[in-house]
């Protein structure tokens, strides 16, 4: 068993050798670059979409109210409605 002074000594110096080992596992000699194009391929960034809010109507009660009112037809070239 550790005594809380000798776990919070164990604490400081693990975290400090993991910071180290992180600082030079990703030192590059001071000189910075861009990506490789393999790099730059393998990277994917979502833009825009409907998100969460906007399924959530969709799939639920709520627009199924929509699909039955009066407001909601469909107008077609010879001048008939949907429902």
């Amino acid at each position: 068993m550790m005594t809380m002074k000798e776990a919070c000594e164990y604490v400081k110096n693990s975290r400090s050798e993991r910071n180290r080992k992180h600082r030079i596992e990703h030192a590059n000699e001071g000189q910075c670059r861009g990506l490789t194009e393999k790099e730059y391929n393998r990277m994917y960034i979502k833009g825009k979409g409907a998100g969460s809010k906007g399924r959530s109507y969709s799939h639920n009660k709520i627009w199924e109210a929509q699909g039955r009112s009066e407001r909601v037809r469909t107008m077609y070239h010879d001048g008939t409605f949907t429902n």
